[in-house]
């Protein structure tokens, strides 16, 4: 038997024994030394399941034991694991969603790869260039990913809006060229601005709420480009003719692109493992991760579970 974290309800996640698995022909088994909370965990925790969720699939650890067919893992090879189900001492993931880990890899590094690689998808995606001029609409997890994935490639003018103080200092410790409160300071008039009243090239919806959408379709230069990576729980109601008029393109993104995501950490000196703001037991999940970060906590961005 083993300790997991069920997802039984809307606000009901338990710690329970549950047998351990065992993997399945093409399957690893994995011991996890770290599992994160992510933004999509905490929305279905607060929400509801999505369709095929995803819940808890940020996990780290090392092989024991694999199923047949599998090739290229043994027992002791550290790897991540994009697999649900793995707020667990054991999971079980299948090959094609296992990534080997180099041995001198800090688990803590090793742990946000995930997250840096929904940033690398989502920037991929969008075709953002080394040239462009960026802002970015929140600084949580997601926002600062893609503002780490931003200065790996070289860019110069990153602009980020965030209502969280501690949020906000830690994208302007990470490279942001300028960051402020959008209680206080109206983005787009910032933006305008700030770009001689340009516009940005690249907006980038980090939060998942009306108000961003609409201060990153409002801050896009005349055929520039809105990426949405928030994840939207409630309707957003958007006037469309800015939007058409100044012929945006906007971009849903909902995937991971691990392979530029670990190309950014062996290439560049970007420390994504530097929005962890706490680690914390696995039978402490609901009380000091998901409640905590469900009170939009000031002290914290990006919880690790350790099972």
């Amino acid at each position: 038997m083993m300790k997991k974290a069920i997802y039984y309800g809307i606000r009901d996640v338990r710690v329970v024994d549950v047998p351990e698995p065992e993997p399945g022909p093409g399957q690893v088994k994995v011991k996890v030394k770290y599992c994160g909370i992510c933004g999509s965990d905490l929305h279905e925790y607060l929400h509801g399941l999505f369709p095929e969720s995803p819940f808890g699939h940020e996990a780290t650890g090392v092989v024991v034991d694999v199923g047949s067919g599998v090739q290229g893992y043994k027992a002791g090879d550290r790897v991540y694991a994009m697999t649900p189900g793995s707020y667990a001492e054991y999971t079980v993931c299948p090959q094609d969603r296992l990534i080997k880990l180099s041995s001198d890899m800090d688990w803590t590094r090793a742990t946000v790869l995930e997250p840096l690689a929904g940033a690398a998808y989502a920037i991929d995606r969008g075709g953002v260039k080394a040239d462009d001029g960026v802002f970015i609409a929140g600084a949580g997890p997601v926002g600062l990913m893609i503002l780490l994935g931003l200065k790996a490639m070289g860019l110069k003018n990153i602009y980020m809006s965030e209502i969280m103080e501690k949020r906000r200092k830690k994208a302007e410790e990470l490279g942001a060229t300028m960051v402020w409160n959008p209680r206080e300071v109206k983005s787009p008039l910032k933006i305008k601005e700030l770009t001689a009243g340009r516009g940005v090239d690249v907006a980038i919806e980090a939060v998942g709420i009306e108000q961003t959408l609409k201060d990153c379709l409002a801050s896009a230069c005349y055929r520039g480009k809105v990426i949405v990576q928030g994840i939207f729980t409630e309707r957003a109601q958007v006037h469309m003719l800015g939007f058409v008029t100044r012929e945006t393109t906007m971009y849903g993104t909902n995937s991971v692109n691990p392979e530029l995501a670990l190309k950014w950490l062996r290439s560049s000196d970007i420390r994504p493992e530097s929005i962890v703001t706490s680690v914390i037991p696995l039978k402490a999940i609901t009380q000091r991760g998901f409640d905590v970060l469900a009170a939009k906590s000031e002290d914290e961005i990006k919880i690790l579970v350790e099972p």
